[in-house]
């Protein structure tokens, strides 16, 4: 009798372990559909550009799931709707993305093949800005996971000198920020500051109020993305009295709406409130209702 009770106590506990916790096996079944079901689905999207970006991220999920074959196949298969793009802008970009994270995958050929075919999407893009930032993602992948820092560096001092022929004073300096950000990426620190110390000192002294505090903002960004918390305050601070000191009502608050886009990319969301606040306030002194409307709403969206 007591055996019978054992033995019925025994199988009991293997059916209550059954129910808790599945299979038996103690392990906790994964939620949602496989990788290989999200890889499938996502290869039904007819729009290249969502496909390649939504492939990168099921590839991310692949690596960190230790599914290297699945990675492989997602970053290819975002590689071919990538070359398929019309849109030089658009292809460059988005190789771009895909010869980044094979270069993170420790997938060095195809990282550098991919690269090439970036380079040559670049040479059909007109707008400077846009091959600008082409050209420093491309630096940076070479710099940071290819070991190429000779290459990198190549890349970077080219682009200083595309930027130094863009017409739009704001414009050049922004280009100018962009650069000297990737050389920080790259450890480059005396280009990166060399670099952001003619910009900075280029928007001080560009003429417009509303152009000098907006550039002065996007230093003062960059410098938060350069990992310079102090110096950033500071700027930031420049390009809130800057702002201010512009007279006309409208434009002072569009460059508080910029000011407070600036310092919520760079995670000062409580003083990207304040400015805001700021903004609305400048908005009330705008007479026209037809303009002071839109101008509401801009600083409604930017407070979300």
């Amino acid at each position: 009798m007591s055996r019978t009770r054992t033995r019925m106590a025994s199988v009991a506990l293997l059916l209550g372990c059954t129910v808790v916790l599945g299979c038996g096996d103690g392990k906790k079944k994964a939620s949602g559909p496989s990788l290989d079901a999200q890889y499938r689905k996502v290869m039904a999207e007819a729009d290249l550009a969502a496909r390649a970006s939504r492939l990168l991220a099921v590839a991310g999920k692949q690596h960190k799931a230790g599914d290297l074959l699945g990675m492989e196949q997602s970053l290819n298969s975002a590689a071919d709707a990538a070359k398929n793009l019309d849109d030089a802008k658009a292809k460059a970009l988005t190789l771009n993305r895909v010869a980044e994270a094979f270069g993170r995958a420790g997938r060095t050929v195809e990282s550098k093949n991919l690269l090439r075919e970036v380079s040559k999407a670049a040479d059909q893009i007109g707008e400077a800005e846009i091959k600008i930032t082409v050209l420093t993602r491309m630096a940076y992948t070479y710099g940071k996971h290819l070991n190429s820092l000779d290459i990198a560096t190549s890349y970077l001092k080219n682009c200083e000198g595309i930027a130094a022929g863009i017409p739009r004073p704001e414009g050049r300096i922004d280009a100018l920020l962009e650069v000297a950000v990737t050389y920080h990426e790259l450890a480059l620190a005396d280009e990166a500051q060399g670099l952001f110390a003619q910009a900075l000192e280029a928007a001080r002294a560009l003429d417009d109020g509303r152009k000098r505090a907006d550039s002065v903002a996007n230093a003062a960004a960059a410098r938060s993305k350069m990992n310079q918390a102090d110096e950033a305050q500071t700027t930031f601070q420049e390009a809130e009295k800057l702002a201010g000191e512009i007279p006309d009502a409208m434009s002072r608050a569009y460059a508080l709406i910029h000011l407070s886009d600036r310092l919520k990319a760079s995670s000062r969301r409580a003083d990207a409130q304040r400015i805001l606040k700021l903004a609305e306030a400048a908005a009330d002194k705008v007479a026209d209702a037809s303009m002071r409307t839109p101008l509401l709403e801009t600083i409604d969206r930017s407070r979300r």
